[in-house]
C-alpha cells in the first residue's frame, strides 16, 4: 500500500506545486489541509482542503467587532484552529502515514502536532529558517525537544556555510521539475533585444521600484528592443498606490498583475535575465521556477535561495544596500545575449542535478537518515 501524505499549511504556496504534484506521480497520496486561498495557486494536480473553523475561532471572530476580520489572512494565520468534527474526518478517513507541518507558530500547526503525536504519526516540520545559522538557547531547546518525540525538521534554505547546522534539521532543496529544454535557451539568441522577468507583490519590501530606478541608470531601456516583465499580485488600495510609484516606459516596461501560475511559466520561458530584488525573502520560489526555465538568475544577499546561484557560473548575488549600487554594477557587467545564454544553461543544469524529488522521497518518505 503506497504511504499517505498529509501537510499543514496556511495556504497552498506555489512552492509547494512541484513537490505535491512529484509525490502524487510516485503514487503517494496526498492532502493538503489550508486555512485560506492565495491568489497564485495552482490546483491543477491537487485541489487543497479548506480547514473548517473551529467552535472557538467562531465564537472569537462573532465578539470581534471589526467587520473585515474573517478576511483578514494575518488573523487566520495566527488564531485559525480546525474544528474538531473536520480532524476527526481527516485523519480516520484519509488515515495520512507523514504529516508536515509548515511551521509551528501558527495554532493549526500546533493542533496538528499535537493530533500526530497522540495518533504517532510521523511528523516533519517545514520551515524557510537557514539549515546554517547561528541560534540561540530557546530555539536549540525547542529543535532538541521536538527530536524527544521524533519530529524532523527539514528547510531548502541553505544559509551561510561558516555558522553551525541546526539541531535535529535537514536540508532539502526544493523540489523542481525542469520547465524547457536546452534547445529553447539556445534559440534566444536571435530574439532581439534582451528581456529580464521580475516577481513580487506590489508592496516596498520587494523593491520593484528600486529595480526600474536601476535599469534606468544603467541605460538599459536606451535599447528600444529590450523589456522588463513584471509579473505581480495587486489586490486591494495599498498594492494599487505602490503600483502607481513605479516608473513607467511604454512597450518597454509590461506589467502582468493577477495572472494563473501557469501563465507564469510561458513569460519566464521567452526572458532571458530573471532579478529577484526584494529584501529580506526567506526563500523566493520563483528564483528556482526561473532556474528550471533556464533564466540566468540574480538575487538579493538577503533572500535564502541566494544559495542555489552559483556566482559567476549561472548567476549573480547583489549586496543589499538602499542606494541598489551594487545591484547597478552587477547588471551592467552582464548585459549580454551569449553570457545570459551560457548561464541560463548552468541553471538548468543546476535544477537537473539538485532539485529532483528523490533527495525528498529518500529522507522523508523513506525515512532514510
Amino acid at each position: 500500500m503506497s504511504k499517505k501524505v498529509l501537510f499543514i499549511a496556511p495556504r497552498f504556496h506555489t512552492n509547494q506545486f512541484f513537490l505535491t504534484k512529484n509525490l502524487l506521480k510516485k503514487k503517494i497520496a496526498v492532502a493538503f489541509l489550508s486555512i485560506y486561498q492565495g491568489g497564485s495557486e495552482n490546483h491543477k494536480y491537487l485541489k487543497p482542503i479548506f480547514s473548517k473553523p473551529s467552535i472557538l475561532v467562531n465564537w472569537f471572530i462573532k465578539n470581534k467587532k471589526d467587520a473585515k476580520i474573517p478576511k483578514n489572512r494575518y488573523f487566520l494565520r495566527k488564531y485559525h484552529l480546525s474544528s474538531f468534527r473536520q480532524c476527526k474526518r481527516i485523519y480516520n478517513e484519509f488515515n495520512p502515514d507523514i504529516v508536515i507541518i509548515r511551521n509551528l507558530r501558527l495554532l493549526i500547526s500546533i493542533q496538528h502536532l499535537i493530533i500526530g503525536l497522540i495518533l504517532r504519526k510521523k511528523i516533519f516540520i517545514y520551515s524557510l529558517n537557514n539549515y546554517r545559522q547561528n541560534i540561540g538557547f530557546s530555539r536549540k531547546l525547542v529543535a532538541n525537544t521536538l527530536k524527544l518525540f521524533g519530529v524532523k525538521h527539514y528547510t531548502p534554505v541553505f544559509g551561510d556555510v561558516s555558522k553551525p547546522v541546526m539541531p535535529n534539521t535537514y536540508y532539502i532543496p526544493m523540489v523542481m521539475d525542469k520547465l524547457v529544454v536546452k534547445e529553447s535557451i539556445l534559440s534566444k539568441i536571435y530574439n532581439p533585444g534582451i528581456q529580464i522577468a521580475t516577481v513580487g507583490k506590489m508592496v516596498e519590501r520587494k523593491k520593484l521600484r528600486e529595480l526600474v530606478e536601476s535599469l534606468i541608470r544603467i541605460k538599459f531601456f536606451d535599447n528600444r528592443e529590450n523589456k522588463l516583465i513584471i509579473i505581480s499580485e495587486c489586490i486591494g488600495e495599498k498594492h494599487e498606490q505602490y503600483l502607481d510609484t513605479i516608473p513607467k516606459k511604454e512597450n518597454q516596461i509590461i506589467f502582468h498583475l493577477n495572472i494563473k501560475h501557469e501563465i507564469v511559466f510561458k513569460l519566464y520561458e521567452s526572458s532571458d535575465l530573471f532579478i529577484l530584488p526584494s529584501f529580506n525573502e526567506p526563500a523566493g520560489t520563483s528564483l528556482v521556477e526561473a532556474l528550471a526555465s533556464g533564466l540566468a538568475v540574480v538575487c538579493s544577499d538577503t533572500n535564502g535561495t541566494k544559495g542555489y546561484i552559483d556566482e559567476g557560473i549561472n548567476g549573480h548575488v547583489f549586496k543589499s544596500t538602499e542606494d541598489f549600487y551594487d545591484l547597478d554594477m552587477v547588471l551592467s557587467k552582464i548585459m549580454d545575449k551569449n553570457l545570459l545564454i551560457n548561464y541560463g544553461m548552468e541553471s538548468l543544469r543546476i535544477i537537473e542535478e539538485n532539485h529532483s524529488i528523490d533527495k525528498f522521497y529518500d529522507l522523508v518518505i523513506n525515512n532514510g537518515y
